[in-house]
């Protein structure tokens, strides 16, 4: 049977919804004989099937487009490296980015496109004719979520596979991307271009793009979804928080969009909310610049107080205090390096105001002439000790006289029993 017979019969069962899988065999088949026989050949074996297809591809009728792009798609999906010619690469990537232009033969052409991009012939110039053509001629959220997983995964492989073209087409890498995402609602969808931001932010300078990105990735904090039961396709909702936290923190640039929001999400009514809201500052340390958590310290320390006090919630309380440690550590400032390496005691620096929001509370608490919620004072401090050598001296000056003074001066148990609990929590820093 010929190529033409071959393809009608293949176009046939797609009409009729009909098993093609022996009409795909023998023509992936025949294509890798043929590409592995002969170079010259194979090259004109893939050129015949693109002819014999030249009548669905070039018709005016949509279906016959759509079928016609299937059937390259179903076939080049299924070949084996070795079987494309480096020299037919070029030439089909160049037409499959001009078919990128007909919304019909998208879902294929995508497909298609794919199964190039993972031939060690794909050169750069291939991957920069691909984006130009996806950014340009496909709008990604008006297809449904099998092509629009296509898309973002052809992304994060050319990123992957051609970093040097992500990086040389810059500014319009990142604003493909934030159009793209615009609008995406299917976790499996979001889950991978949460994943593809932070490889941009590393190989890009998102600066001047910035809210571009953050804009169309922030408005999904706090997500929540359920997976569905039995789905093996299904994500964990844990795994999709950690991709978005990663997004959302990858980039200094993103600190003075992202701190005031994230600080009042620590004040929901839902503690699965206040914990996602937390544990995403604290990520934040890693990346956000000083001067961004400095301009929300003194409301964030307050809510931070106020939830280890409250103590409704274990994992609420871990939260709260991992984020005032590591915020401190990163807000204050730490040991100098000269007087450490002397053993000696670092020099306190009476200007410095950032640790007050947690020490006048504690002192005003030791001073009184009962101590109350000993224990969560005694925590909030452990935290702010723990986040530097230099902090720690700090709380250690203005807490241990206190106490020490106190334990001295009073025989009622059980304030010397609050009072005791206080010093192990801040000694044992």
């Amino acid at each position: 049977m010929d190529i033409q017979r071959l393809v009608d019969a293949y176009i046939i069962g797609l009409g009729d919804n009909a098993d093609n899988s022996s009409l795909r065999q023998t023509l992936i088949n025949r294509a890798y004989l043929y590409n592995t026989d002969n170079i010259v050949k194979g090259d004109m074996s893939l050129l015949e099937l693109v002819q014999a297809l030249g009548s669905y591809l070039a018709s005016e009728e949509a279906g016959r487009r759509s079928k016609g792009a299937h059937v390259l798609s179903d076939v080049l999906t299924e070949l084996p490296e070795s079987a494309i010619p480096a020299q037919a690469t070029t030439r089909l990537v160049q037409f499959f980015c001009a078919r990128l232009s007909d919304a019909t033969c998208v879902p294929h052409v995508l497909a298609s496109i794919s199964a190039l991009q993972r031939l060690s012939s794909f050169t750069d110039q291939c991957s920069v004719d691909v984006l130009r053509a996806l950014f340009k001629e496909v709008h990604v959220q008006s297809f449904q979520h099998s092509t629009r997983s296509t898309a973002y995964k052809l992304l994060d492989q050319i990123i992957q596979s051609h970093p040097q073209v992500a990086k040389m087409m810059g500014d319009d890498t990142v604003l493909g991307f934030a159009q793209m995402l615009d609008g995406e609602k299917d976790p499996r969808s979001l889950m991978i271009a949460f994943q593809i931001i932070p490889k941009l932010a590393k190989l890009v300078d998102i600066k001047n793009n910035a809210d571009d990105i953050f804009d169309v990735v922030f408005c999904y904090f706090p997500i929540t979804f359920k997976n569905r039961e039995g789905d093996p396709s299904s994500i964990s909702p844990e795994l999709l928080k950690s991709s978005l936290r990663a997004a959302i923190t990858c980039s200094a640039h993103f600190g003075e969009m992202a701190i005031k929001p994230l600080v009042e999400k620590t004040t929901a009514t839902s503690q699965s909310v206040k914990i996602d809201a937390y544990e995403t500052l604290t990520a934040a340390t890693q990346t956000y610049s000083p001067e961004v958590f400095a301009s929300e310290m003194e409301v964030l320390i307050e809510q931070i107080r106020e939830d280890v006090v409250m103590a409704s919630d274990e994992k609420v309380v871990n939260a709260a205090l991992d984020t005032l440690e590591a915020v401190y550590s990163v807000v204050s400032p730490a040991a100098p390096l000269t007087s450490s390496a002397a053993g000696q005691t670092p020099e306190i620096d009476e200007t410095t105001t950032s640790l007050d929001y947690v020490l006048k509370d504690a002192i005003f608490q030791l001073t009184a002439e009962e101590v109350k919620n000993s224990d969560q004072v005694g925590k909030l401090l452990l935290a702010a000790a723990r986040s530097s050598a230099y902090n720690c001296n700090v709380v250690s000056d203005a807490v241990l006289p206190i106490v020490v003074e106190r334990l001295g001066s009073t025989e009622v148990l059980t304030l010397r029993r609050e009072l005791m609990d206080v010093l192990n929590y801040v000694l044992s820093a």
